[in-house]
């Protein structure tokens, strides 16, 4: 873990117990006739191999455009329903795995792998899907694997017109947990015991270390070194650039980068420049800090495959089928080449690609960031009578009025 700085933390816990509490068991690839029956859809007792096999590769997607192309390419053999989720069991170019479908948005990511995790007991778990650029030199059609993943929405915006980043993702650093190549923004404080809990003051209590509060988690670096050699195709001008005059095609690329998350979607490049200046990441998308915090709790190595689909920087260019299909393409290649055993060591700035943002700038996560916020100028809300109602002028101020200094009284 690479420590950024030490400071008193505000909490804010990233639990996955329900996760836990919905798994009654865990699946196994080789199980004695019975076993685990009560969980298998698809094969009788006599089905099941004797002889336990290697152990699988996760796999986990958020929407169905994502998952459709990495089941296409499995030999699959029977499913698992857990807390309404649904496990795919098979194989990949021979080699066992199992694809899940989370959901959008990073709470549902961390609970279905946790799920994964907890049950399958995978040698390695994957997320693959489709994410934008925040680089402009990653064009549609692109990979960015995941050297790093950043949560891009903990900010605190500071008085003096700059932000920093917030506390971070909490991990109980205990166990099998493997949080290595972290950068961590703080610690936490010893938790009260019932002896205690009367006088207790979080303030002067001393830091507990096994509490981490991460800016960023580090991928495992086997995992992204096999796979940035992946072949990518071509795509046409056209297509990337969202002019259907535009003629010509390119080699797309694998860029190993940092994966920023946020539950965002974000189109104008002055806010992406802001955003970038304090977490430096090339992609963005929703699901990745729930995915490898997940997987860094459970101590399983992890990576995202983002295919990109869209950037900003060519407004009208967006193909979300083709950013699934190239990640899943690069998922085939890696579970293919992926040896039985591997280091479990972090990727570190220098395995970034040269053109990713961090490695241009030399940093990763900044300590502070300064910014202008205009006034709002224009509300459109939708009323309980289902009409559009447009806010501009005195009626806006009338909202607005409130965000000044002496509006405020004790």
């Amino acid at each position: 873990m690479t420590v950024k700085s030490s400071k008193s933390s505000r909490l804010k816990a990233a639990a996955v117990a329900a996760a836990a509490l919905a798994v009654a068991g865990s699946v196994a690839f080789a199980t004695s006739a019975g076993a685990a029956s009560k969980h298998l859809t698809g094969a009788s007792a006599t089905e099941r191999p004797t002889v336990k096999p290697e152990a699988p590769i996760g796999i986990v997607s958020a929407d169905p455009e994502e998952q459709a192309p990495i089941l296409a390419k499995m030999h699959v053999t029977r499913h698992v329903e857990i807390a309404g989720y649904t496990f795919w069991i098979g194989t990949m170019d021979g080699k066992p795995v199992v694809d899940t479908a989370s959901g959008e948005v990073d709470e549902t990511a961390e609970l279905t792998t946790w799920i994964l995790d907890a049950t399958f007991h995978p040698r390695a778990t994957l997320f693959t899907g489709t994410a934008g650029a925040n680089n402009a030199a990653i064009n549609v059609g692109d990979v960015v694997l995941s050297g790093y993943v950043a949560d891009k929405s903990q900010i605190h915006y500071e008085l003096g017109g700059y932000q920093e980043p917030y506390s971070g993702i909490e991990l109980h650093a205990v166990g099998v947990s493997d949080a290595e190549g972290a950068i961590v923004n703080s610690y936490g404080n010893v938790y009260p015991t019932p002896s205690d809990a009367a006088n207790f003051d979080n303030e002067n209590d001393p830091t507990d270390k096994s509490w981490i509060f991460v800016d960023a988690l580090a991928a495992t670096k086997e995992l992204v070194t096999i796979a940035e050699h992946a072949p990518t195709g071509t795509e046409t001008v056209a297509d990337a650039s969202g002019d259907a005059k535009a003629k010509g095609t390119f080699k797309n690329k694998v860029v190993v980068g940092t994966v920023g998350q946020a539950n965002v979607w974000t189109e104008p490049l002055s806010w992406i420049e802001a955003q970038n200046m304090l977490f430096q990441t090339d992609a963005e998308e929703n699901e990745g800090s729930g995915f490898a915090f997940a997987n860094a709790a459970a101590g399983v190595p992890w990576m995202l495959v983002r295919g990109i689909s869209d950037t900003p920087w060519f407004p009208n260019a967006y193909d979300a089928d083709l950013a699934a299909d190239r990640a899943a393409a690069v998922v085939e290649y890696l579970v293919a080449r992926l040896p039985a055993t591997f280091s479990k060591a972090p990727v570190t700035m220098a395995n970034l690609s040269p053109l990713a943002n961090a490695r241009e700038a030399g940093y990763l996560v900044a300590g502070q960031a300064y910014f202008n916020v205009t006034p709002v100028s224009k509300v459109i809300y939708t009323s309980a009578a289902g009409k559009t109602v447009t806010l501009t002028g005195k009626s806006l101020a009338n909202l607005t009025k409130e965000y000044k200094y002496g509006a405020a009284h004790p």
